[in-house]
């Protein structure tokens, strides 16, 4: 498999605050994965049946790599791509380890080539909230583009439920609200109430869901507010 990077856009307001860099490296830094094993059940359900074995998938914004872990699992050859070499290097340990066939590099989003019709499965999970808006745009344009005729998205995004973006607008930002995530500071957006659904509206949508959850894989227990995605790129999109 090959991979091709080049530099799409160069303002810097584009790209990933250092601080939060610094600070999923930090999380990312712990011998256990700071955000869990657990997977949510819509990904899961979707693919366990699934005969993957042999399709290209990419992770966009990995992390520590569940998702890629999950599909390599299965036969996928993944492409894991995330910003913080913490969340990295732990992938890339592990899939050694298990002899799995994961490629994971560190690159900012705003570095990635998205080739057309490149991909069986895309992952891009709260990865387009972290984004601002003209990079947001052009990454799910990307996404659109470098899936192919048939293959399967699945993203997973932060929505204005959630009580950091409550927080975010709000005087409450300052007082650190004990049902806030301890990594709400670094969101860049939060979603309108279907408008995930919206964006991705030329794809079938196979599964959305919208609402609010308790957390406790990570920090002190608290709320987040949700919207996932299932979606099957059509022959022919609009």
């Amino acid at each position: 498999m090959s991979f091709r990077f080049y530099k799409l856009l160069t303002c810097p307001e584009g790209r990933m605050k250092d601080t939060y860099i610094k600070k999923f490296d930090s999380v990312y830094g712990s011998e256990d994965s700071y955000y869990g094993i657990e997977l949510r059940s819509e990904f899961t359900d979707y693919f366990k049946e699934k005969n993957i074995n042999g399709f290209c998938a990419l992770d966009l914004g990995c992390g520590e790599g569940r998702y890629s872990l999950f599909l390599a699992q299965k036969g996928c050859h993944v492409f894991s791509a995330d910003r913080s070499s913490a969340g990295i290097r732990k992938l890339k340990t592990t899939a050694e380890m298990h002899h799995l066939p994961i490629r994971a590099e560190v690159i900012d989003i705003e570095n990635f080539v998205f080739e057309e019709n490149r991909f069986d499965i895309i992952i891009a999970a709260t990865v387009l909230d972290h984004l601002y808006g003209q990079l947001r745009q052009t990454t799910i344009n990307g996404i659109k583009k470098s899936l192919k005729p048939g293959g399967i998205l699945y993203v997973n995004v932060f929505t204005v439920s959630d009580p950091g973006y409550k927080a975010k607008i709000s005087a409450a930002s300052q007082s650190s609200p004990e049902n806030i995530s301890d990594t709400a500071e670094c969101m860049e957006y939060y979603f309108e109430e279907n408008e995930l659904k919206g964006v991705f509206g030329n794809l079938n949508i196979l599964y959305y869901y919208e609402g609010v959850e308790l957390d406790v894989s990570h920090g002190r227990p608290h709320d987040h507010g949700w919207a996932c995605l299932l979606a099957e790129k059509p022959a022919e999109t609009v």
